[in-house]
């Protein structure tokens, strides 16, 4: 496990201490959803760094992370559902 599964493992403790159900992985989540908002992480990412706001690239660099960790948590959940399926031979 490295970093980001550790602190991202840290938060999802935190949010089911308190019964938030804001933080995690959506069960109806798509790939193409995840993609699309590292596209526009990375877009906000640029701009920061265009600008030389440093504090802001940290913050967004973070969600980043945070964002494809949750995209491998999705790409297994799938991997496994697909596994588990009744395959009629």
């Amino acid at each position: 496990m490295n970093k980001s599964d550790a602190v991202y493992n840290q938060k999802q403790l935190i949010a089911d201490l308190i019964s938030c159900e804001c933080f995690g992985i959506d069960e109806n989540a798509d790939i193409s959803q995840y993609d699309k908002s590292i596209k526009e992480i990375n877009s906000m990412i640029n701009y920061y760094i265009a600008t030389g706001n440093e504090q802001e690239v940290a913050e967004w660099r973070k969600m980043l992370q945070q964002e494809k960790v949750e995209k491998r948590r999705v790409k297994k959940m799938i991997d496994n559902k697909n596994r588990m399926e009744i395959a009629y031979t």
